[in-house]
């Protein structure tokens, strides 16, 4: 396995811990809004101490500025916020699922838009990561046509998080000093709706606000230097395929910590997510990749 796959791997790995995490913090106050705003708010201090103490350059032109903005509210809070947003029409496991519609849509976006000729292994690969996927829930239990609509958006935006990460050249971009950006502008959106919408909720149990800080640095010091890292050696359709071990993670984790039930149909599509994964594993690596 290359270095790029491995940090995709463990990048999934985290942000599948997240949802296990996060179900923990609600029981003790906290709501999905307020979350999202403390995941990216808590580790700014941290990131800004990591740029400072590094001697970092935090000053950036304003053709990148612009740049981040965009990532940060289109591929970033965008996506958050339609999937939290769904969950009021339809089923959490229905929207999450919808949601991971994503590597497809990334697929099929590299193609007609940047005219990538992908191997049939990958297109394999994507086909049985998003079957997997489907596989986890109920999909024609959704009968709010809203919710259904709004859970492929937050897929749709996410897409294009990775998308133009990979191609507007913020892929390169310091790590620590994106992610601290991104945060920042991520955390303000997010708490500006919590406001309007009246979602905000900040009062919480101490071991709720321990797990927020302990989701916020795994998020920001973890899963998501490891994806920009993977995403910049390995590629768009590699990054969205290999990210599907997210849900399966957290289904893992549901069912050992939460006691969350698994049924016959979800290990199924865990088996055909593995299969895709593996798959892709097995695709012969050109040698400019192995030298990066």
């Amino acid at each position: 396995m290359t270095k790029g796959r491995l940090y995709l791997l463990l990048s999934a790995v985290l942000y599948g811990i997240v949802p296990t995490l996060s179900a923990m913090a609600y029981r003790g106050g906290i709501n999905g809004i307020t979350l999202t705003f403390l995941r990216g708010f808590l580790s700014l201090p941290v990131l800004l101490a990591m740029i400072i103490a590094d001697k970092r350059r935090l000053r950036q032109s304003s053709r990148k500025m612009k740049q981040i903005v965009i990532l940060a509210l289109v591929g970033q809070a965008l996506p958050i916020l339609l999937l939290y947003i769904s969950y009021y029409y339809i089923a959490t496991g229905i929207a999450t699922t919808l949601h991971f519609i994503y590597p497809l849509v990334i697929v099929i976006s590299s193609a007609l838009i940047y005219r990538q000729r992908l191997p049939r292994v990958t297109l394999s690969a994507v086909m049985l990561v998003t079957v997997g996927i489907f596989m986890f829930s109920d999909i024609g239990a959704a009968s709010n046509r809203l919710g259904v609509l709004l859970a492929l958006l937050s897929g749709i935006f996410y897409s294009f998080y990775v998308i133009y990460l990979k191609h507007s050249g913020l892929e390169s971009m310091d790590y620590v000093v994106l992610t601290f950006y991104v945060m920042l502008i991520m955390s303000a959106a997010v708490l500006i709706f919590g406001l309007l919408s009246g979602n905000f909720r900040i009062s919480a149990t101490p071991l709720s606000w321990s797990l927020c800080v302990m989701i916020a640095l795994m998020v920001s010091l973890g899963a998501m230097p490891l994806f920009q890292t993977g995403l910049r050696r390995e590629g768009e359709a590699e990054a969205g395929i290999f990210s599907t071990m997210e849900p399966v993670t957290s289904m893992i984790l549901g069912s050992m910590i939460l006691g969350e039930e698994i049924g016959a149909s979800r290990l199924m599509g865990v088996a055909v997510i593995l299969f895709g994964i593996i798959l892709m594993q097995k695709r012969t690596i050109p040698q400019e990749e192995l030298r990066q």
